[in-house]
């Protein structure tokens, strides 16, 4: 009688032990699906979103807007202007579509809507573009300053929109690391109960609770690494390497306000590549993507100092922030990369000024005041690139003025 109580005593421990390893496996398993669930929404449901609405905001101003920037300075027939124009719309609608098709929050609705309606309106004005570029008989030229301010528009919104997505990855990671914390203290709570029930077993018990808890803390280490891609990816051009222009409107809004609160000059330049659209032609795209990259390294070469902030903002389109620099020094950095990129001496043969790749660059130095906008700055350089092309491209064009 006494065997059998101990017999019945042994196996009710050991069905106990049994039921812990279970219900141990069992919230192993669904925190560890937990975190793969977790993982895949802030990949797909962030990354994608993220490249498809920049490549939104991309197409605005290299397909659309340069488009008819070209075919107003009779660089583009107005048949393929026209047919730009069609693509580039046509474009923008599909990416639009397929972000819209990934899951959204309800919160999310209101800027989403929002959204979509400045597309349709920004698509409207560029049908009336299209018309009239399509109308031979037109009676009057397009502006580029109204079609600039449209695209700056929409980038603007659908800047706000990647940012909401941004926050909301990040709340999702958020969410995961309580998520695994919760998971972690029921495991060690459970494991205190069964030692002090099964002290005999204990170190079976602990061997399968580290075994899981180290496939949890891989699970976590994968995801932190996945989540520094994500942010990487979020900041960085994938061809050049530099900043992109989603990071370029985080350091141009957050200098500027420094700027502004230290009284200290802000410096923006622009940097165009001469005739780049012939280079791709003469050379080829893969040849264009080369000599974006020569382009890219000697802004890294050059802007060393910790305040030095080199983009790609789009194309064969690059802009530079100085800080804690005086305009006259400003202007020989500008033309220290400027001669560097000459000093290459890379074949350019469609270039109509020089048988090399050069660069025109539009810079503007100024001290913000409270009621100075921050597009203004933007508007000078540019202003002052397009000046820089007008007097033989190859050269610094510099200003100290709005």
């Amino acid at each position: 009688m006494k065997a059998l109580k101990l017999k019945t005593k042994l196996l009710y421990l050991l069905l106990l032990v049994g039921f812990g390893l279970v219900v141990i496996g069992l919230i192993g398993y669904i925190n560890i699906q937990n975190i793969k669930r977790n993982m895949d929404t802030l990949y797909f449901g962030s990354l994608i979103p993220l490249n498809e609405l920049n490549t939104i905001t991309a197409t605005y101003h290299n397909d659309l807007g340069s488009s008819v920037y070209r075919w107003s300075h009779q660089l583009l027939s107005d048949e393929q202007a026209a047919t730009n124009i069609l693509q580039g719309l046509d474009r923008i609608n599909h990416l639009w579509t397929s972000y819209l098709s990934h899951d959204k929050h309800p919160e999310e609705m209101a800027y989403i809507n929002y959204t979509e309606a400045q597309i349709r309106s920004i698509e409207n004005y560029f049908m009336q573009v299209h018309s009239t570029v399509s109308d031979p008989s037109r009676s009057h030229p397009i502006s580029l300053m109204t079609m600039d301010e449209n695209i700056q528009s929409i980038q603007k919104t659908i800047a706000q929109l990647i940012t909401y997505e941004y926050e909301n990855a990040k709340y999702e990671h958020a969410m995961l690391l309580a998520q695994y914390e919760n998971a972690l203290m029921q495991l060690i709570l459970f494991l205190g109960v069964i030692l002090a029930l099964v002290m005999g077993l204990a170190w079976v018990i602990f061997s399968r609770i580290e075994i899981q808890q180290q496939q949890l803390i891989a699970s976590s280490e994968t995801l932190k690494h996945l989540n520094l891609k994500l942010e990487q990816a979020s900041y960085t051009d994938s061809l050049t390497s530099l900043f992109n222009r989603r990071y370029f409107n985080i350091v141009y809004d957050r200098e500027f306000k420094r700027a502004l609160r230290s009284n200290k000059p802000f410096v923006f330049m622009m940097l165009d590549i001469d005739f780049f659209k012939q280079y791709n032609d003469t050379y080829g795209h893969i040849q264009g993507d080369v000599a974006l990259q020569t382009v890219a390294k000697i802004l890294k070469s050059t802007l060393q100092r910790p305040g030095d902030y080199p983009f790609r903002l789009g194309g064969e389109e690059f802009g530079i922030i100085l800080c804690d620099i005086d305009c006259k020094n400003a202007h020989i950095m500008g033309e220290k990369v400027r001669a560097a990129i000459d000093s290459l001496k890379i074949e350019h043969k469609g270039s109509k000024i020089l048988p090399t790749l050069s660069v025109s660059i539009g810079g503007i130095c100024i001290t913000p005041t409270l009621d100075m906008s921050d597009d203004a700055l933007i508007h000078a350089a540019d202003t002052n690139l397009y000046a820089a092309k007008e007097r033989g491209r190859n050269q610094v064009v510099f200003g100290n003025k709005l």
